[in-house]
């Protein structure tokens, strides 16, 4: 196993106050770029959600054979929901490191965060709701076989199978990060993360909900909160992995030095 990616099993606790604070230091190195970054790739993606909303319309018209252009359009449009989701994150995320590294990201270099992270976040993501998926549909078959044996306790498969999405959602909290910096593969990144976790599974549940206040925070000030509020989060999120994965930064560095 590569020393940059050797598991932290002695490691201490995540510090999510460290973590926030070290995040917050982060953003204020580039918080223009960070968020321009975040309005156009946003704002693209925000017009992929319009466009599938249309050509579905289009899809579903009553008076007449469905619009073989609307159906590409709808098409397209998912493709480039997803891929601005990839890219948005991986950028942030990218963007998060080189901060806290102490540098300066530029816009240019956000723009063109590289083929290979953005497959292995598109593949870390894809295992995950994946894993979410099954686990979602065990959960409604096993209730409604509960309901035909003892319906007073068809509600226990459910609660089973919330906890255990709480739980693979907070285990795999750091996955993304991993992946796309630490330059492990879906399936490798997944079981680093479990690793990485499981000790400090109780900070990591702290971890995920201080990122979701952030996010909720950014709903509620709309635009302009989520374009502050998300690079945030990945500042935050990159300085708690940096806690658990010391050893990887290096490396990292030296990668993209070369790339």
């Amino acid at each position: 196993m590569p020393p940059a990616h050797r598991p932290p099993g002695s490691s201490p606790p995540i510090a999510i106050r460290r973590a926030l604070e070290e995040g917050w230091q982060g953003f204020r190195r580039a918080p223009v770029v960070l968020m321009v970054f975040s309005l156009l790739v946003g704002g693209l993606n925000l017009l992929c959600q319009v466009l599938i909303r249309w050509s579905g319309e289009l899809l579903v018209d009553p008076f007449g054979e469905p619009d073989p252009l609307a159906l590409v359009l709808l098409l397209l449009a998912w493709l480039g929901y997803g891929v601005s989701n990839l890219w948005l994150m991986v950028g942030l995320l990218q963007g998060a490191e080189l901060c806290l590294s102490g540098q300066a990201p530029s816009l240019p270099r956000l723009l063109r965060p590289g083929l290979t992270p953005l497959l292995r976040a598109g593949g870390t993501v894809a295992l995950v709701v994946v894993l979410l998926a099954v686990i979602s549909r065990l959960a409604l078959a096993s209730a409604w076989l509960m309901a035909l044996i003892q319906p007073l306790l068809a509600w226990l498969p459910l609660l089973a199978g919330l906890v255990a999405v709480i739980y693979l959602l907070v285990d795999q909290i750091l996955s993304l990060p991993i992946s796309v910096l630490g330059g492990l593969n879906p399936l490798a990144a997944f079981r680093r993360g479990r690793v990485a976790i499981d000790p400090h599974w109780i900070q990591a549940l702290g971890l995920t909900l201080l990122l979701g206040l952030l996010g909720l925070a950014g709903l509620l000030l709309l635009v302009l909160g989520l374009i502050a509020s998300l690079p945030l989060a990945a500042c935050t999120l990159v300085a708690a992995y940096r806690q658990l994965f010391p050893l990887a930064v290096p490396q990292a560095q030296a990668e993209r030095k070369r790339g």
